[in-house]
């Protein structure tokens, strides 16, 4: 799969301008190197990659698994890239869902294989969305329909175009089982909000389309703003 634009995250230069060469070499383009998190999430919003390789253990205040979180966020497929396997990493590794997994060092076929992969099941992902008890069945629900989730003790409130659906699930179970991809941000220890709905935004308060506020939580604003395409 060739034209691929592909960033790097990594922290130490002389492996990733030796990444940069096996991807050269094998047709595809690098847009960026980035070696910390800001500089990360700089240059995907400048250089919109196809994929991202990553890092695990970048060395700034916040990991390549942090990286992570943002970029399933934006819909975009990632490969961890780590000399670590031990069981703890890969687990804390795992609930990121990335589209593969390289062990240091790696050649440029082990690579190449990687990304087609990634690339192909990336691909083949249908439209987010999720089956949600009703009564007595299961309904399907499309990821773009879900505008907010709202955390109500063990239960999560689901606004689903203009209905309410209650589900006795907490906000962090809930979360866990969103599909990578997703278009929820998290802007409040008790709200989860569909990105494409959202209208406008302060310090204080999201509007959203059909003109609902939602608080924004003082710990969450410069993860939103970070995760929004700001001008």
């Amino acid at each position: 799969m060739q034209n691929l634009r592909i960033l790097i995250v990594e922290d130490e230069m002389i492996i990733a301008l030796d990444m940069q060469e096996m991807l050269e070499e094998v047709g595809y383009t690098v847009c960026g190197i980035a070696a910390d998190y800001e500089e990360a999430l700089s240059l995907v919003k400048e250089k919109t990659p196809d994929l991202v390789l990553l890092d695990i253990g970048i060395r700034s205040a916040r990991s390549g698994i942090d990286v992570a979180r943002v970029l399933r966020i934006k819909g975009i497929p990632f490969i961890f890239t780590t000399s670590h396997a031990e069981p703890a990493t890969i687990e804390n590794a795992k609930d990121t869902r990335p589209y593969g997994y390289l062990i240091k060092p790696f050649t440029k076929i082990d690579l190449y294989a990687a990304i087609e992969i990634a690339m192909s099941h990336f691909q083949k992902t249908d439209e987010p969305s999720l089956f949600l008890p009703m009564g007595r069945n299961k309904h399907h629900v499309s990821l773009k329909d879900l505008v907010f989730i709202k955390a109500n003790g063990n239960y999560v409130e689901l606004q689903i175009g203009t209905r309410r659906v209650a589900l006795r699930k907490n906000l962090k179970e809930f979360e866990a089982k969103l599909p990578a991809g997703h278009p929820f941000l998290r802007v409040h220890k008790s709200y989860l909000v569909n990105r494409s709905h959202i209208h406008s935004f302060n310090q204080l308060e999201l509007k959203l389309k059909d003109g609902t506020g939602i608080p924004i939580g003082r710990t969450y604003f410069a993860d939103i703003k970070s995760n929004l395409l700001i001008v």
